[in-house]
């Protein structure tokens, strides 16, 4: 992983990122979890990629999703993002009657989102995103936010990821801001 300088995650924050409120569908994602908080997300996050994928966790979860998803989520915020959370790193799945010893199973509810997309360098655009939202006035809820790993990860240049954060509905009707 990258390491960025503090004025660098301002500098992609401040690119003005665009993002569209959408009511998005319940999901599914089973993976393991991490407490963690952003003080020290640095370190927690990509260890727990690497477990994740040095174990090959995806080959161990039943009931993939199909094209195949993963996720990173952020829930069971103590209070808002300067506190500590719960990440969850994931696959989509279609169901979660099998879940595999030490992953646990997480159902997002349909909620209202502020949709990101972070394109380019990866994962210095990701950053980008969550420094332009943690320095916005957006009506977070802080119950899920998470962001989705698709085909478009996948691509040797201009990968791309969904940066889902859930907002409060009543403030928004479906609009790109």
């Amino acid at each position: 992983m990258q390491d960025l300088s503090c004025r660098q995650i301002y500098l992609l924050a401040m690119e003005g990122l665009n993002y569209t409120i959408k009511k998005l569908p319940a999901r599914t994602v089973v993976g393991i979890t991490r407490r963690t908080s952003n003080a020290v997300a640095a370190e927690t996050i990509p260890a727990c990629w690497q477990e994740f994928l040095m174990k090959n966790a995806p080959a161990r979860i039943a009931h993939r999703s199909i094209p195949p998803v993963m996720y990173a989520v952020y829930s069971q915020y103590e209070k808002d993002w300067t506190g500590p959370y719960t990440y969850l790193l994931g696959c989509g799945v279609t169901r979660a009657d099998n879940v595999p010893e030490g992953m646990e199973a997480w159902t997002i509810p349909e909620q209202t989102y502020a949709v990101f997309r972070a394109r380019g360098m990866m994962p210095a655009e990701i950053l980008g995103v969550w420094a332009n939202v943690w320095s916005s006035d957006l009506p977070r809820t802080y119950t899920y936010d998470f962001e989705l790993y698709d085909k478009r990860f996948t691509r040797p240049l201009n990968k791309e990821v969904e940066v889902c954060v859930a907002v409060e509905p009543k403030d928004y009707m479906e609009k790109t801001a």
